[in-house]
């Protein structure tokens, strides 16, 4: 492709020779597409200093040409990109555009929220496919068919990552993709959460094993270990690897902030998201995240207000739901928690949440005080089934509704137990709580966990 090569396109070549397909990701294009302005603008500049008379020299009479802002809002500032309606997101859909340019050029754009992905950066890591065609064709309908982030496509990307796997085990990418599969499906309730973190879990170490090289893979690994495994330091540590290997993946730099923003260390989350927004500029699931994390900053008015701002432009979307559902109950405004709930519940169809929520409800008809009692009690039901860890929600969830009894239950069961709990936005706000309660304190200080230092120097 003699003009693929003239204009450095960053297109690849599936396997098969002449007539094999091409293809290329929409996140390499534009950022080609960046450069090459970059380069017709200095072109330009270049000949308008050419053409520019000598100082003091008399030249035809010039007539100046405005130079187009960005257009601005009614309040002067430049008007940010707006986003796609919300029939065409769903925090992780694919761009598509097949051209017939001799071969079929396929750009791809997987964007996930909650969990949300873009392709791998590094033009060797993206290139990178199995050599045989029909497995590398399989492997592209997987990523394909995982940027939909439906239950069925998972289900279906996962049969053909395994597909993938078995044809050429020694793929490492597949495991990646696999593990990744794993993480989102459980958000559907298609998988247990046990299920699918031990799954990606599995997928993960042998990814690592055959290319510890992959930043995807660590990317991944830092997610399980942070929330499932509940181990901060670790987590910050992948996190960091992946980032060493590929410093521009914007989905490694939304995920590393998110888990920051958790930890309390609200500085570092914010250059992290606006990193993570520069390089994948109007994504809206990383305008969700950072309103959130207003709120576990502790600027819960700006929160509110950033997350039913969004909420009227995605009413469909079940992370803003899932994070009002946070900000309300950490008010004590059980009544507010269980609306939000209700509809997240409707949004994400899975069975045990539409019964906790009638639950719910019917326990806030009967009495709002003690209606954080279900939630509590569903935690423990979780606990018992190995699908929750910690009793650090349902702790919260009681300090927010001021439950003491409750409360000083959980706390001395963890202690026990030897929990750790990691994060610092529930833990600060119990602490603040009850902070003239020298019981609360000190048994909230034996399950604290110390927040990792970072270094991103």
């Amino acid at each position: 492709m003699r003009w693929a090569r003239e204009r450095a396109l960053p297109v690849h070549r599936l396997p098969g020779g002449k007539q094999g397909s091409v293809f290329a990701y929409e996140l390499e294009l534009a950022a080609w597409s960046g450069r090459a302005e970059q380069r017709d603008l200095a072109g330009e500049k270049q000949l308008a200093i050419a053409e520019l008379p000598a100082p003091g020299a008399q030249g035809p009479e010039q007539t100046a040409i405005p130079i187009p802002s960005p257009a601005a809002d009614d309040h002067g500032q430049p008007a940010r990109a707006v986003p796609p309606p919300a029939a065409q997101r769903r925090w992780l859909w694919p761009i598509l555009v097949a051209a017939a340019v001799g071969s079929a050029i396929a750009l791809a754009v997987p964007i996930i929220g909650g969990a949300f992905t873009s392709a791998e950066t590094r033009p060797d890591r993206i290139a990178e496919l199995p050599h045989d065609p029909a497995v590398a064709d399989d492997y592209v309908t997987a990523r394909d068919l995982w940027a939909r982030r439906t239950p069925a496509d998972l289900e279906h990307a996962i049969d053909l990552y395994e597909k993938v796997i078995a044809a050429d085990p020694e793929f490492a990418p597949a495991y990646a993709g696999l593990a990744e599969a794993w993480l989102i499906i459980r958000e559907y309730g298609a998988a247990t959460e046990s299920r699918a973190y031990s799954a990606a879990k599995s997928a993960i170490e042998q990814a690592l094993a055959l290319d510890d090289t992959l930043p995807a893979a660590h990317r991944a690994n830092g997610f399980i270990q942070y929330w499932w495994s509940y181990d901060a330091q670790r987590a910050a540590d992948s996190f960091q690897r992946s980032l060493e290997l590929d410093p521009r993946d914007g989905l490694t730099h939304f995920w590393y902030a998110n888990i920051l923003s958790d930890l309390g260390q609200d500085a570092i989350a914010q250059r992290e998201y606006d990193t993570a927004q520069l390089l994948l500029p109007g994504t809206p699931a990383i305008a969700v995240e950072r309103a959130c994390a207003h709120w576990q900053a502790g600027r819960d008015r700006r929160a509110l207000m950033a997350l039913t701002q969004l909420k009227s432009q995605y009413p469909d979307d079940a992370t803003i739901r899932n994070c009002l559902a946070w900000a309300h109950i950490s008010r004590g405004d059980i009544k507010a928690y269980a609306r939000e709930y209700r509809d997240l519940a409707r949004l994400r169809a899975v069975p045990e949440m539409v019964r906790l929520s009638a639950a719910l409800d019917a326990a806030v008809a009967r009495d709002e005080t003690t209606a954080h009692l279900v939630l509590v009690a569903d935690a423990r039901r979780e606990f018992a089934e190995g699908e929750r860890k910690t009793r650090m929600t349902p702790a919260f969830h009681a300090s927010c509704m001021g439950d003491r009894a409750t409360l000083i239950t959980l706390l001395r069961q963890a202690d026990t137990l030897g929990e750790r709990w990691y994060s610092a936005t529930l833990n600060k706000r119990i602490a603040q709580k009850w902070r003239g309660d020298s019981e609360v304190q000190a048994l909230l200080n034996k399950v604290v966990v110390a927040t990792p230092k970072v270094d991103l120097s």
